[in-house]
């Protein structure tokens, strides 16, 4: 009786000790999982903080503020001249023939292939 009593007791404590342990090795892992994503994460964000250095001393050189009034302010240096270039309208854009606008596709397509 004794004898069935430490068995039953011990294969009781080996169960509560393997589903604890199951429990702890399932949490590791899930920790390691964030670890990893923190990680990935971490390097992602160093990689964007290297660039945001390098476009923050760009964005100080003398280069990009001379870039900035020429092209915001419309300034130049002695000697040079300003070409300004008009913007496309669609009226330019569009043929002179306004009949062809008003035709049918498959009226353009017996153009095109039998002449008017």
């Amino acid at each position: 009786m004794k004898r069935n009593f430490l068995l039953i007791s011990a294969i009781l404590i080996a169960f509560v000790l393997g589903v604890n342990s199951a429990r702890k090795i399932l949490s590791f892992r899930g920790t390691s999982e964030k670890v990893s994503q923190a990680e990935q994460r971490l390097e992602d964000l160093k990689r964007e903080n290297e660039a945001l250095k390098n476009d923050l001393e760009y964005k100080k050189s003398n280069e990009f503020k001379e870039m900035e009034i020429r092209n915001r302010l419309g300034l130049v240096k002695e000697g040079e001249t300003v070409v300004i270039v008009p913007k496309d309208d669609d009226e330019r854009l569009t043929t002179n023939d306004e009949s062809s606008l008003k035709k049918s596709n498959w009226e353009k397509w017996k153009e095109l292939f039998f002449g008017t």
